[in-house]
């Protein structure tokens, strides 16, 4: 979107948009002249972009006036699931989103002139894994819930559409893995290839489900856009890969002669448990597309590994 008199002054309101993904959806709104109210507890240094209100996550208080007359509401509220999966931090991860999502509900429902469109993180974990040949998963494919990850993610959706209001549309934002430039896997991944060490992970068959970062604004600003979408829609590329030929791409791309030691999987694990990590992330198998993106004609950015990892190597180069 340009910048239009229809968007200038209009409001978008990011809850958790302090991170990664926040600021990048906080950096596109802004350039298109909006008011970009960022909801966080203050607990984080100040964000580059929006202007911070303060909330708990949990609570109603003056918060609530700003959702009034907004045009978009997007909330990625929650503890980062990477991180050791021991009994306190799952309850900390669970609770985060079930207590921001309902307050968020609650927040909704009391408006006179609501947000248009609310649209709340979930995770592509709730497909369950997608192992061998077997068909990537959409948004018809049967929910698991067979394991914690999937548990969680249920539970926030669950919560999510617990609170409905005309007017107001609901988008669950099933989000994959978001490959970019300052932040997430990449950088890491990277480093480790340009090192030598970018070989495979465990057996390297699992299947990575991938976005460029680019793409996710780029969806996100597509669905807000597109008023008769509502409900699931996963957030990610549609050419998924198995984890060796993702790592091939990218250490050809910043390895030494190609070359990358692998890493088997008792060594992920030991890794993963040095740098306060869940094995898992690396070694579950997610394979999934959007049918909702593809038969609402979103186009792509970057649907290629090849030039989604060219594109962020060369501009983390920089």
């Amino acid at each position: 979107m340009s910048k239009t008199h229809s968007s200038l002054g209009s409001k978008i309101i990011i809850a958790g948009g302090t991170g990664f993904l926040g600021q990048l959806l906080a950096a596109s709104f802004l350039k298109d002249g909006y008011d970009v109210v960022i909801l966080s507890r203050g607990s984080f240094p100040m964000p580059k972009y929006g202007r911070i209100v303060c909330w708990d996550g949990k609570s109603l208080s003056k918060w609530t006036d700003q959702l009034e007359g907004a045009k978009v509401l997007v909330n990625l509220t929650g503890r980062s699931i990477d991180c050791r999966h021991t009994s306190s931090n799952k309850n900390e991860i669970i609770e985060s989103r079930l207590k921001s999502t309902r307050v968020l509900g609650k927040a909704v429902l009391s408006c006179n002139k609501p947000p248009s469109v609310w649209l709340n993180a979930s995770s592509m974990a709730l497909y369950g894994q997608c192992l061998g040949n077997a068909c990537a998963h959409d948004e018809n494919s049967p929910i698991r819930e067979d394991g914690f990850l999937e548990e969680v993610t249920v539970s926030w959706e669950d919560e999510f559409h617990k609170f409905t209001k005309d007017g107001v549309r609901q988008i669950a934002l099933r989000i994959s893995f978001i490959l970019g430039v300052a932040s997430g896997a990449f950088p890491l991944l990277k480093r480790l290839s340009s090192l030598g060490l970018g070989g495979k992970q465990g057996t390297g068959a699992q299947w990575m489900s991938w976005l460029h970062q680019d793409d996710w604004v780029g969806i996100v600003r597509f669905l807000c856009a597109q008023e008769c979408i509502s409900g699931p829609v996963n957030v990610t590329a549609p050419n998924p890969v198995l984890n060796k030929e993702f790592m091939k791409v990218l250490r050809g791309i910043v390895g030494p002669f190609g070359i990358g030691l692998p890493a088997p999987s008792f060594g992920v694990k030991v890794g993963c448990q040095l740098l306060g990590s869940a094995p898992e992330l690396a070694l579950q198998s997610r394979r999934v597309i959007s049918s909702v993106l593809k038969s609402r004609g979103y186009e792509f950015k970057y649907p290629d590994l090849y030039d989604a990892l060219s594109d962020l190597s060369e501009k983390s180069s920089h």
